[in-house]
């Protein structure tokens, strides 16, 4: 995707916009110093400067997206703005914020980076300054509808006396951004179980990240994949969530597959556990493991890992 076209679909998300707007209104006071990393075209700054704050610095890496951030800037006739074309890691010597804010979610949530961008923007933050998101948490559910496998297993069925299992491995390794549904989701007020919590108040947070979490089977079906979701607390009383129940945005799920289907009958138990590094050296790996355990104890176990994947 080209850039230009990713931060288009990012302002064409109404969803996010209108509640990172509302978590700047309630967190931005006048005359504020407000600095935003990841900046991209300046939609943060310019509404952080309607809101009272006195002087936005906004840091943006990407040479082409500054110059047109500074464009924009000018365009809109917002004053008391700062570009700096730089990685906010290398950034030293600014006047501490009172307001540091960074949009920096993936769809998986920590793959643009997000522990670590916030948990060195603390450098630059006033001791008692506001972090812009507070916490995020990450949820699992099984997923007991066939789409999505059956998309992905399309490898078996090229034909022509052909097989391409090493293929479909490869594809089974990776992670997918999709639109999922309630329907696809195993049904239940407890269906859906957190694996992940960080708060990104906290000067330190570790970049490896990992869950588990299980579910007691008391009737019959099939689990295809997993989905995953994040709900982020970006400022008290404003939330933004990607979960399939609330309204859709840009970022969609993500679906976990599995290599193959698991059968499950009354008395078993599903377990997944879930190992996410974001280091910077790493950037991003997601590794998950299912395990089956039957009501007679026996246990089967699919591990999954995205460098094994491509």
């Amino acid at each position: 995707m080209a850039l230009i076209e990713y931060h288009r679909t990012l302002l064409a998300d109404k969803v996010r916009n209108d509640a990172l707007a509302a978590a700047l209104k309630k967190t931005v006071r006048h005359g504020d110093t407000v600095i935003d990393i990841g900046g991209g075209t300046g939609f943060l700054a310019m509404i952080a400067r309607g809101c009272g704050a006195g002087h936005c610095i906004i840091i943006e890496r990407d040479p082409d997206m500054a110059r047109l951030c500074k464009e924009l800037l000018v365009e809109n006739n917002v004053k008391s703005c700062t570009v700096m074309e730089a990685e906010s890691f290398d950034v030293r010597g600014l006047p501490k914020a009172d307001v540091v804010v960074s949009e920096t979610l993936g769809n998986f949530a920590y793959e643009e980076n997000i522990i670590e961008i916030l948990g060195d923007a603390q450098k630059l933050l006033k001791p008692n300054g506001k972090m812009l998101p507070q916490s995020l948490t990450q949820w699992i559910c099984p997923v007991t509808s066939s789409r999505f496998s059956d998309e992905l297993g399309t490898w078996k069925d090229v034909g022509f006396d052909l097989t391409f299992e090493s293929a479909y491995t490869r594809t089974v390794n990776n992670i997918y951004v999709k639109d999922i549904a309630p329907d696809d989701l195993l049904q239940g007020d407890d269906a859906a179980k957190q694996w992940d919590t960080v708060d990104f108040r906290k000067a330190k947070n570790t970049s490896v990240r990992t869950g588990t979490c299980s579910w007691p089977v008391d009737g019959h079906g099939t689990v295809y994949g997993f989905a995953v979701w994040w709900d982020c607390l970006l400022a008290p009383g404003v939330h933004l969530s990607t979960s399939p129940h609330n309204p859709s945005t840009h970022w969609k799920q993500i679906y976990l597959p599995l290599h193959s289907p698991v059968t499950l009958g009354a008395g078993d138990t599903l377990e997944a556990g879930i190992t996410s590094d974001s280091r910077l050296n790493v950037k991003i790996n997601v590794m998950w493991e299912v395990a089956q355990i039957k009501n007679n104890g026996t246990k089967t176990v699919q591990k999954m890992d995205m460098r094994e994947g491509y």
